[in-house]
């Protein structure tokens, strides 16, 4: 007890003797960085009073004291930095002992940085600041020095996995009514060369008009009707069975198509507008493509079912002469591309393609672009989980719409 209460005593005069220090900090407009080196300071006095505390309470005995009781001795010191939340604290004082290990809880072996550090990159890194520039925001926040190498977040990053495990086995509430499903493809290395995956994505819009990322799929072998069906059937098993869904907005994927027929038979399909314009686009020549993709905008634009239906065939008779290729593209799938006339009015914009998940696509690719390719799969599902994280934080308590509620009682 004498030797805790006499170290106690040291520390607290390190604290008078530093605070005696701050006599000469004045108010000025480089306050903060006036301060920063006399905190840094002041932290690792007390850093190192505590771990001599540490050593004392092992050894049985203050320094020179006499205690032949003592269970060993010391054996100097050696200098360590510690990365922290005040900024980079170098040259710590670390005792050493003649035998065993010192096992210190004010400093642990190997640490070089504080858990708020490791917290803050976690934080950075969910909020998409990129693994190479997360050393940069970190030094501009403490003083100039981060020390935090892309390898080192990676490795803190690596902390993520147990909530993406989590995230894919989650239970799902059976209360969606719409869903919107499109895929993504990245680069990923294999040991022999680069190859581009995807990553198969589904989002829901809940009764409440809550929406959500559901889910996320790496597919090994691409849009295939087998990895759609493995997608889908993973999150009916986990309670998604469909009884309330109303549609589901798609591209022009067979295989993902022929997936819900398998899955969800009895849900409507909603065939996205804006891929098909795109591929009716490639059917006609340059000089054309504008003209006659704005006059078939017209058919999705009509306030109601027949309306749309008279603008295709309007618009069908002027170029089918033309380019009955182009017409043909859209003719083929008409009736999935008016489904979204059978959901209330203000939802339909909302509903007729996947903008809202090309939207979070393009967060994906702009996050992972400077990355060029990813290592292993853990390193993919860590980034889209990161970013569909993000995303449903940001959603969260903000309807679709006002009212969504009382729109789909009443249809």
């Amino acid at each position: 007890m004498g030797i805790l209460v006499s170290e106690l005593e040291k520390v607290k005069g390190l604290e008078r003797e530093e605070w005696e220090k701050w006599d000469d900090v004045r108010v000025s407009e480089d306050f903060l960085g006036d301060v920063r080196p006399r905190v840094m300071e002041m932290v690792r006095r007390v850093l190192e009073s505590g771990m001599e505390i540490e050593v004392n309470d092992l050894i049985g005995s203050n320094r020179w004291q006499h205690n032949y009781e003592r269970s060993t001795y010391r054996n100097g010191s050696y200098r360590r930095d510690l990365l922290t939340s005040y900024g980079y604290i170098q040259n710590i004082k670390v005792p050493r002992v003649r035998e065993g290990a010192i096992a210190s809880t004010v400093l642990p072996r190997y640490k070089r940085r504080s858990a708020e550090i490791d917290e803050q990159v976690l934080k950075m890194f969910l909020a998409g600041v990129s693994t190479r520039r997360v050393d940069e925001v970190l030094g501009a926040l403490l003083g100039g020095i981060g020390n935090i190498s892309a390898t080192t977040v990676s490795k803190i990053a690596k902390r993520l996995d147990r909530y993406v495990a989590r995230y894919h086995n989650r239970f799902l509430d059976d209360d969606y009514l719409y869903l919107i499903l499109d895929g993504v493809y990245l680069n990923t290395k294999s040991p022999v060369h680069k190859r581009r995956r995807v990553v198969l994505v589904c989002y829901g819009i809940k009764k409440d008009g809550n929406r959500e990322l559901i889910d996320f799929e790496l597919a090994v072998h691409g849009e295939s009707e087998n990895a759609w069906v493995k997608f889908l059937n993973s999150m009916y098993h986990r309670g998604l069975k469909g009884e309330h869904l109303r549609l589901a907005t798609i591209d022009g994927n067979k295989g993902l198509r022929n997936a819900l027929d398998y899955v969800y038979p009895q849900l409507k399909v909603q065939r996205c507008w804006a891929h098909k314009l795109r591929n009716v686009s490639n059917r006609l020549t340059k000089k054309l493509r504008d003209v006659c993709v704005n006059e078939a905008r017209d058919i999705y634009s009509r306030e109601n079912y027949d309306d749309a239906v008279y603008a295709f065939k309007k618009w069908s008779s002027v170029w089918k002469i033309i380019s009955p290729e182009a017409v043909k593209c859209i003719e083929d799938d008409l009736e999935e591309l008016l489904n979204f006339y059978d959901q209330p009015e203000p939802l339909r914009i909302k509903l007729r393609t996947t903008n809202i998940i090309e939207r979070v696509f393009r967060e994906v690719r702009r996050r992972t672009r400077p990355m060029s390719c990813f290592n292993n799969r853990a390193s993919v599902e860590r980034i889209v989980f990161a970013i569909l994280s993000r995303q449903n934080k940001l959603w969260e308590g903000k309807p679709l719409i006002k009212n969504f509620s009382q729109l789909t009682q009443n249809t």
